[in-house]
Parts: C-alpha cells; structure tokens; sequence
C-alpha cells in the first residue's frame, strides 16, 4: 500500500467510502431479517466463496482476468431475496473468499467496495423493472436482471481497469479494451446460469440439482479455453523473445523488452538478469537496468548478486557453461517451475549466454574498427614497429610529416627510413609507455624535421610486447602556441600596467600634494587620467569580447540603423577625446540605412579610429568617410601613417598579431583590435579589408548592407533634416 502512487489511494479511500455507504442504507432493512433472511445469506455468501476460490485466473499484459461464476449467483440472487440479503452476501461471500485466496488487504477492499457498488446499483435498477413481470419465470424479468447485472459488470470492469492505468500510467482505453470481448462472453454465460438456477428453485428446489451437470460443463469450458488462450499466448511470446534474443547487435544490450515476455511465459511478478563483468555487474529488468560495483577480488558466487523480492525468494539458472558462468537468470513467482519451465528457462539462458559473446566479439571489433578510423583521421602522425624496428602500420599523417607513402615505409626499419635509433623507439618510461620527447627526423626530400614523439607498448593476449606504437607530432606547432602564449602573457602585462603606472603616479601626487594643486592643474591631471582609465578600460572590453568570440557568445541586435548620424556622433566625440589629433568626415551623397547592430558598429569604428590614432603622428589628419555601393555602405578610415608592408596585410586582423616597426620592435596594443572589428563586421553580414603603401598611409574599410527604406514604409521612423540638424552632413572624399 505505501508504493501505491497517492492517486490510487484516494481511488481506494473513495471506494471503500461508498461500500461502507451501500451497506449503511440497507441497515433499516436487515434490521426486520426473519431466519429465511439470515439462512439465505449464508447460502449466497457460502457460493460466493466457492466460486471466488474457483476462479480461473488468465493473465493478459499486466493485469490478471478472473473467471469466475459469482456473478452468476448474483444473477439469481437477484431475482429470489431482497436487496438488503444480497448486498450482505457479497460483502461477506467477497471478502471472505478473497482473503482466503491471500489476496492483499487493499486489493480485498477495493473488489469487495466496488462490488458493493456495482450490485446496489442493479438493486436499485431491478426494484424498478421488478414491477414489471410476475415472477422469476417470467422471461420481462429476464431481461431486467440482464439490464440490472449489466450495470454491475460496467461498475467492476471500469473500476478494476482504471486502477491499473493509475498505477502503470496507462491509457485507460488501451486496457479496457484489452480483456473486453472475453468479460462479455463469460457474463452471458453466467448470466444464463444464474437465471436458470432461480427458475429451477422456484418450479422445483429439487431440480437444482440437474445445475450442477451445466456449471460443471461451464466451468471445464472455462478452463479450458483458458488453457488454450494461455497456450497461444505462451507460443507467440516465446516466438517474441527468440526475436528478441536475435536482434541485430547494437552499441549497448539492452534485455527489458525480453525480459518483459519472459515475465509472461512464465506467469512471473518479476525475471532479473545478473551480468558481470569485473568490476561491474549489471542488473538487467523489464523496466530497466542498474548498475553495481564491487571488488573484483570478490570470490563471491553470481547467486549472491540475487537479492530477494517482496519476500519471494529467486529460482534461478545459470547463464553459460560451468568454465565461463556469465550471469544468473533469476524468476521470480510463489509457484515452483515445473519441469518444462524449467527446461524452458535453461534453454533462453543458453541464448542469452550466446548473446553476451557475441556482442563481446562485436565490441571488440567494432572498437578497433573505430580506433583504426581514428587514428587514420587523426592530425598526429602514428606508426606503428615490430620488435625489430621494421614498420608494420603508417596513418596518412605520417606522410603529411614525411613526405613517405604507406607503401614506400612498410617494412622498412626506422633507422633506415626516419633516422631514429632503437633506444628512442624502444626505450620504457616508469608505466610502460615511453615518455614524450623532442627529437628530429628524416624527411623524404632530404631535410630535418623537429617532432615530439611518444612510443607506447602494444600486448597481445598473453601481455607479450610484441610491437610498439609510435605517436609523432610536430613540434614546431607546439613551439609556435607556446611563443603566442609568452607575448600574449606579456603583452597583457603591458597593456594593463601602461595606463595604471600614471594613474597611480597622479593619483599619489594629489593625495601627497607634491603636486600643483589649482583647479586649472586639476582638470589637466584628471583629463591625463581619464585618458588613462578609457584606454585601460578599451584593453579589458577588447579582451573579454575576445573570449566571448571564442566562446561562441558573441550577441547581434540586427536592426535599421542611420549611418550618415552615428558616424557624425563618433567623430565628434572622438575629437573631444583627442583634441590634439584632426579628425576630418566626409559626405554621403544622400542618407543611408544600414542593417547592423549599432553598437558594434560604433565598436568596429571606434577601434579603426584608435588604430589609426595609434600608428599616424600627431600633426597628421585622419580622415572618415562613406560611400554607397550597390547594396552596401562602405565607410572608411583614412591616416598618413608609415603604412604597412605588404607582407603583414594578410594578418593584421589575425588576433594577437602586432605589426612591427622599422626597428623590428613590436609597437604597443593588444593585438585585438582589429580582430575584434573584423569578426563584427562578418556577423553583421559586412566585410572588412585593408589597403597601404609605406610612406603614403593606410585605409581600413568595412561594408555593411542598406536596408530598403521603401520596403519597409512606416515601420521606421527617420527624420533626416532631424539629424543633419545635429550633425553636419557627411563629405565623401
């Protein structure tokens, strides 16, 4: 009762609540019982029992159908006493004949509760339609106690199968219509007995005793088409778990759905399979799998992975024979096997033992099917040797490395081909494997070649080292990442302690006041190091939007933007900040839209503007201009810097990568920048490029699409005379 989910119990509350119900109104009536009242109920009541303890059980899936002629006694019943007789017969013939057949005390609740409803309504319907015929010959009665029953049957087969679809989250339809047409059949033919039974008893008492050849015959058709159901259902599950057992091989065993027909065939409230492996031992059930670790030092036999169930302790068979035992087969039921179950349960461990080797062998094969697809995929060069140096196997990697083909190495020894000596190759570390070391080789054209090689030992199945495998990487690659590590380690050091070291030094002075302290030498120290905080505040921005780059976290807000105002805004904020440098704009032939983002187009302006700050001397312009192309805007950014050779203009928007000056030192910045702007650009649908002569300057430009301004009509405002009034008009160069 505790595992039932809390819907059930409610259902079994209510229900015992209106059992309880249909008893009490029937109190005023027992109340006036003669000793006919009293002799007939133990009658009723005593054939309830027999037939309870009758019953023919029938499993169909998860719910067991019960075949049974009580019913039938109610039938007549019906038509003989008075409601308040029967309704306390099917209490005490109900539940005394279901607790002797040891049924749970809920489950005796639930059935006794909803019978009581379902005959107090027949009750009820039956004293209507009793008016209307003379007797139990007469056959209007008939009818009626089909009609009354009728109402009994719906009562019990709509309250057993919602249950069930509580407690196995079933739809309610899909099992109500599963035991359907055999509850019809067998109510007709307990009805006509019933039926008959009283008509006999009011003709004639003495001929009840020609009932007992009829219900005899009822009760072995029962029986026998059970049997015969239960026989074709045994046929087709155990065709269902042959199939299952020979399914194509997958990644990972899964026996639920066999298990599950198992529990079937063999009429058991649970099968477990034990398999272990090692360390490892899977529990294998119909509604799933568990796994459990243990010592593989344990000497324990399988049997004791077996727990015990509901206090039904397991009937087992050993899956594999007595030199290789791969699991235990457990059922679990009241009820011994008899020995063509077990026979049965044998053979289906015989195939499961079967099945656990070869899936085993289809592991270890489809694993070196896919190690062989990695290493030929890997960018790391593998090769493998036999004990005397000679090579065996060669990824393509290795002629990427080399310049050697498979068929030009096979067979060759690795002195001879790549110049590695034996004591390289072969030499073990403290596991076993080699450890990894920087060392040349031989190219196919002649050359030397740094690589940083690994070897590690190959065993066969008797841990004889008869290969070794050898993992070859270039270590200029490695060289490279690490340099780029150093200068991106010292260039952050650089950045971020360039604008603190006059922050702090300004910052000092005032707090000293070794400084001149009038408001017009303030402003000047605050301007200094408002300076110093934006570019410190530049460097950090620059480098979190890298990592959100990298990270794949970058976020564009597309949207209509006019371009001719935010690039009026920006150069008139630029100045003020630079009020030192000339910054000169140009003018768009006629106001343009663009699709963007505008934050990251001011973003993508702002650091070609800083870059050109940064490279052109003071006393020289720089110069913003825009021009429409087609379907896009390209604005750019002009400076009569020293210009940048051609060499480095394929990678000055690579990230960290800084153009070096006339004395080969690397000028100040953090090689992000224009990274950054070139990665914006491409998001919003843009494309960035460069163009320089050394000694004639630089220009970056970037375009961006125009949005139709007729396609989109009244959905964007743009008040153009609005923003030629705040900025001046754009002048193209």
């Amino acid at each position: 009762m505790q595992t039932l989910p809390r819907a059930v119990k409610i259902l079994i509350g209510t229900a015992t609540m209106l059992g309880i119900t249909c008893v009490a109104i029937r109190v005023p009536s027992i109340a006036r019982w003669d000793i006919a009242d009293v002799i007939a109920v133990v009658v009723i009541a005593g054939l309830t029992i027999v037939t309870e303890r009758c019953s023919i059980p029938l499993r169909r899936g998860s719910e067991t159908v019960n075949f049974a002629l009580t019913d039938g006694v109610w039938a007549g019943s019906l038509l003989l006493v008075s409601p308040s007789v029967l309704t306390v017969a099917v209490l005490l013939g109900v539940g005394v004949g279901q607790a002797l057949n040891r049924w749970k005390p809920y489950k005796i609740a639930y059935n006794v509760a909803q019978f009581l409803v379902g005959i107090t309504l027949a009750e009820f319907a039956f004293t209507i339609l009793r008016s209307w015929g003379d007797g139990p010959t007469d056959p209007t009665l008939w009818a009626g106690v089909l009609g009354a029953m009728y109402i009994t049957f719906a009562v019990n087969a709509t309250a057993i199968m919602l249950v069930v679809s509580m407690v196995e989250g079933s739809r309610f339809l899909d099992l109500f219509r599963l035991p359907l047409s055999l509850n019809v059949v067998h109510w007709l033919g307990n009805m006509a007995l019933g039926i008959l039974g009283a008509i006999l008893w009011t003709a004639e008492p003495v001929a009840l005793v020609l009932m007992i050849a009829p219900v005899a015959l009822t009760f072995t058709t029962y029986r026998r088409w059970v049997e015969s159901i239960h026989e074709r259902d045994q046929m087709r599950d155990l065709y269902e778990a042959g199939r299952a057992l020979s399914s194509p091989l997958a990644s990972s065993e899964d026996f639920g759905g066999f298990l599950g027909l198992l529990e079937k065939l063999l009429a058991a409230d649970r099968v477990e399979l034990v398999v272990v492996d090692g360390s490892s031992v899977a529990v294998h059930a119909s509604a799933g799998v568990r796994y459990l670790t243990v010592d593989e030092a344990e000497t324990s036999p399988l049997e004791a992975f077996v727990a015990v169930h509901s206090g039904v302790a397991p009937q087992i068979a050993l899956v594999g024979d007595e030199g290789d035992v791969r699991g235990v087969l457990a059922v679990y039921r009241p009820q011994v096997l008899s020995a063509s179950e077990r026979l049965l349960l044998d053979g289906l461990a015989n195939q499961i033992a079967a099945r656990l080797q070869d899936h085993r062998v289809f592991g270890k094969t489809l694993e070196r099917a896919r190690l062989s697809e990695i290493v030929s995929h890997t960018s790391d060069g593998v090769f493998t040797v036999d004990t005397l140096g000679r090579v065996t196997t060669w990824n393509p990697a290795m002629r990427a490395l080399t310049g050697y083909t498979e068929d030009e190495a096979l067979g060759r020894r690795c002195h001879d081909l790549l110049g590695l000596d034996r004591d390289t190759v072969f030499s073990d570390g403290a596991a076993g494997d080699g450890e990894a070391r920087d060392t040349e080789i031989w190219t196919n054209d002649g050359t030397k070649r740094d690589v940083r090689l690994r070897t590690s030992v190959i065993r066969d199945d008797e841990e004889a080292p008869p290969a070794r495998i050898v993992v070859v990487r270039d270590a200029s690659e490695e060289t490279r990442a690490e340099q780029i590590k150093r200068d991106f380690v010292s260039m952050v050091s650089h950045e971020l302690r360039t604008p603190l070291t006059p922050l702090k030094g300004f910052l000092m002075s005032l707090v000293e006041g070794t400084v001149e302290d009038s408001p017009e030498r303030r402003e000047e120290y605050y301007r200094i190091m408002l300076r110093q905080a934006q570019r410190l505040e530049r460097t950090v921005s620059d480098m979190l939007d890298a990592s959100q780059i990298e990270a794949g976290g970058l976020v564009i807000d597309l949207q209509p933007v006019p371009l001719d105002h935010v690039l009026g805004r920006l150069v008139k904020e630029f100045q003020e900040q630079h009020p030192g440098r000339r910054v000169t704009a140009g003018e768009i032939g006629r106001p343009s839209i663009v699709l963007a983002d505008p934050f990251r187009v001011e973003q993508v302006l702002l650091n070609l503007l800083s870059n050109a700050d940064k490279y052109t001397d003071p006393e020289l312009p720089i110069t913003v201009g825009a021009v429409r192309n087609g379907r896009y805007v390209t604005i750019s950014v002009w400076d009569k810097g020293p210009g940048i050779a051609p060499e480095h203009l394929d990678r000055v928007f690579d990230r960290f990568y800084r153009v070096k000056d006339g004395s080969g030192q690397r000028l100040p910045g953090s090689g992000l920048g224009l990274y950054i702007a070139r990665t914006l650009v491409e998001a919003m649908s843009g494309h960035i490029w460069v163009e320089s002569e050394l000694g004639v300057g630089t220009a970056f430009s970037f375009s961006l699409p125009i949005v139709d301004v007729a396609a989109l009509g009244e959905a964007i405002p743009f008040d153009v005379a609005a923003a030629e009034a705040v900025d001046p008009p754009l002048v193209r160069r």
